[in-house]
């Protein structure tokens, strides 16, 4: 990074380098740790490399949407996570205002986390079925 030059002359400001922290550890979401208790650290392990194989096979196929179904099931858990925070943040300020708003106090955001609530609900229930598919095809292949 360079610093840009002062326009007085010989009055050059340095800024010093800004540490770098490191990023937060992310939890597992809803998706992933029905993935890591069903299959153990080894089967977890193998689902990751193997939905990458080529040439690719009914199992590597159903690897990969397993791996999906798991992680669009994490997307919506971080969805309605946001969406009861947004809500949770409106209802104190309604507390702290001491009248609610003539809109109502949740507006939309209820009925968001409502749908986000449910969506999550289905998406692990898919998970579910995807996830028995994916054991008995893979304990058939190694028969």
């Amino acid at each position: 990074m360079t610093n840009p030059p002062s326009r007085v002359r010989g009055t050059l400001k340095l800024t010093p380098p800004t540490p770098r922290t490191p990023p937060a550890a992310r939890t597992a979401g809803p998706g992933e740790s029905v993935l890591r208790k069903a299959l153990g650290d080894d089967g977890y392990a193998l689902l990751r490399t193997g939905r990458h194989q080529f040439p690719q096979t009914p199992v590597t196929l159903l690897a990969d949407l397993v791996w999906s179904t798991a992680r669009e099931a994490d997307r919506l858990h971080q969805q309605f996570d946001q969406a009861s925070r947004q809500a949770r943040a409106r209802l104190d300020r309604a507390l702290d205002d001491g009248h609610p708003h003539v809109q109502g106090v949740l507006a939309t955001f209820g009925q968001h986390a409502d749908l986000l609530t449910a969506r999550t609900a289905q998406q692990l229930t898919q998970l579910g079925a995807v996830l028995d598919t994916y054991r008995r095809a893979t304990t058939a292949s190694h028969a």
